[in-house]
């Protein structure tokens, strides 16, 4: 059975014109290439697998297919590295994945339909961002946009504003590392982070906006715990299992806030000037975190899938230092934020490395 024909494509590729399918607008894109890579994952899986998938995978619903979608994409980055899609599974739908050592994974996929930033608003974004990257500033610097309507942006008095607040802060005359700016129609909050800002980069470290930023947060770790306490309440005991959030989008998220909801706020990190060779400690019990969690040491860890426009699905992993599932950078192909070190205490340092 083939998943997806050339004939079917063109199809949808004519619909999606007067659509807003996800399928459609794949087949009639640059995704299309993407399509055809799930439809030659399709031939690979067994059949319980190819049952559920022709339905989902095939479905002008984007809530539907969007869900297939997701659990595909997944399942590609562990048989990337050695592992088969053997069956499906209960008390929730998810897949069971078994690699040559013997060792088996459920991988339960979460799919977060978000509404694309339109394109004003992803304009006046980057000009924000613009704006105060060129700020004289030793320090990187988040945004955090609490309100933005709709209005004919200037940007001078936020430019003003962050220039008498840095300035304040070599001075000496400002307490604390945030500060604000306000009007009738939008409300920043500006912080100071830790990381230096290195030569040639630009000040802003991220900007984190309502549309996806702190509600998604809240949508995302509000939906997990109450996926993990079901599944985990109702599967057998030794279940190891590896959750995965996909979304139609790109997140949009700092790393720092992602870091936080799995492993709670690092005890230190050091680098070398390279954001990637940059390492954290994290120790068990410090703070309040999924990972932390004693009912969840079945929880390898979580695959983060974003759909960047013209992209493609992109894909990095946060890997569990305390659970008992073995799961390694190995196993996924892709980059996986893993343990490199353990210690006394449940304590351990943490990096990013290529898987």
């Amino acid at each position: 059975m083939q998943l997806y024909s050339d004939t079917l494509l063109n199809e949808l590729a004519e619909q999606q014109a007067s659509s807003d399918c996800i399928l459609g607008q794949m087949a009639g894109g640059a995704e299309r290439q993407v399509l055809e890579h799930l439809g030659r994952l399709f031939d690979k899986v067994a059949s319980p697998v190819q049952d559920r998938w022709v339905e989902s995978l095939r479905s002008t619903d984007n809530r539907r297919f969007f869900q297939g979608f997701g659990e595909a994409v997944s399942a590609a980055f562990l048989v990337r590295s050695g592992w088969e899609v053997v069956d499906v599974c209960s008390p929730m739908p998810c897949l069971i994945m078994r690699h040559p050592d013997g060792r088996e994974l459920r991988v339960v996929t979460l799919a977060f339909l978000k509404t694309p930033v339109t394109p004003a608003e992803q304009e006046a974004k980057e000009l924000l961002a613009r704006v105060v990257n060129r700020a004289d500033s030793d320090h990187r610097i988040t945004i955090l946009v609490k309100k933005w309507n709709t209005h004919k942006f200037d940007p001078e008095p936020i430019r003003r504003c962050v220039d008498i607040w840095l300035t304040a802060i070599r001075k000496g005359e400002w307490q604390g590392k945030y500060a604000t700016y306000e009007d009738d129609y939008i409300h920043l909050e500006f912080a100071l982070t830790d990381e230096p800002t290195q030569p040639g980069q630009g000040s802003v470290a991220f900007l984190l906006a309502p549309s996806n930023g702190l509600h998604t947060m809240e949508v995302v770790e509000g939906r997990l715990v109450y996926e993990l306490d079901n599944l985990f309440s109702k599967a057998p005991d030794g279940t190891n299992i590896l959750v995965s959030m996909a979304t139609n989008t790109a997140w949009g998220l700092p790393p720092g806030l992602i870091r936080s909801m799995f492993y709670g706020r690092p005890v230190w990190s050091v680098a070398d000037g390279h954001h990637e060779n940059r390492k954290y400690g994290f120790k068990l019990g410090d703070e309040p975190a999924l990972f932390q969690v004693e009912r969840y040491k079945g929880l390898g860890g979580a695959l983060v899938i974003d759909r960047p426009e013209g992209r493609g699905p992109c894909g990095r992993a946060y890997l569990n230092p305390w659970s008992n599932t073995g799961l390694s950078t190995e196993d996924l192909s892709c980059a996986s934020f893993a343990h490199q070190r353990a210690e006394e205490d449940g304590y351990r340092v943490m990096g990013w490395a290529q898987g």
